[in-house]
């Protein structure tokens, strides 16, 4: 009767968490405000019950030039890596990291595909999975998506923050995977 009673506790425990923590539909895109920089919170505010860069998987950013030219326009891609994905997400921001501007967005970010979106929540660019960007790739190993980066046309250095979430679908915040990466790109030098 004990084992029972335990049992029922740590069901009712779980089932507490998934009921705060509800399914947001983030297939669609995910609430601004969770790209892991600059204080923010990261994917992980939602899904719970794994730490974060968890289980030998990561996110990257591909194809961010070592210092951007002001005004140019950058593909960059969001590389999510982790076995065993059926559903995937990602936020990214671009920020300028220090100076007046320091936690500003830098830039301009802009999809380049159905797969990706932008949502602008209190002066900031939030890049993100669209409904259809949300599928993994065929062998489950991840999730790529591109964006375009158009940088600043004057400023300091940039940080990109990026989250991204292997999803098991099973249509509850618990026992997905959350992965965060931070780039800083350096403004060219003027006459460089």
């Amino acid at each position: 009767m004990r084992h029972s009673m335990l049992r029922l506790a740590a069901v009712l425990a779980l089932a507490g968490t998934a009921a705060a923590f509800p399914a947001h539909r983030t297939t669609e895109a995910p609430p601004p405000g969770f790209s892991g920089g600059f204080g923010e919170q990261s994917c992980t505010a939602c899904h719970v019950g794994n730490p974060t860069n968890a289980f030998g998987g990561r996110v990257l950013l591909t194809d961010l030039p070592d210092r951007y030219e002001p005004g140019a326009e950058y593909v960059v891609s969001v590389v999510l890596e982790a076995e065993e994905t059926s559903v995937a997400g990602f936020q990214l921001t671009a920020r300028f990291a220090d100076g007046a501007n320091r936690g500003r967005t830098a830039g301009r970010l802009d999809p380049v595909d159905a797969r990706t979106g932008v949502t602008d929540s209190a002066g900031v660019s939030y890049a993100h999975q669209s409904r259809v960007g949300s599928l993994a790739t065929p062998d489950g190993s991840g999730a790529i998506w591109s964006l375009a980066w158009t940088a600043p046309a004057s400023g300091g250095p940039v940080s990109l923050h990026v989250a991204a979430n292997s999803g098991n679908a099973d249509d509850s915040p618990l026992g997905d995977l959350v992965y965060t990466h931070e780039a800083v790109v350096e403004a060219k030098a003027p006459g460089a």
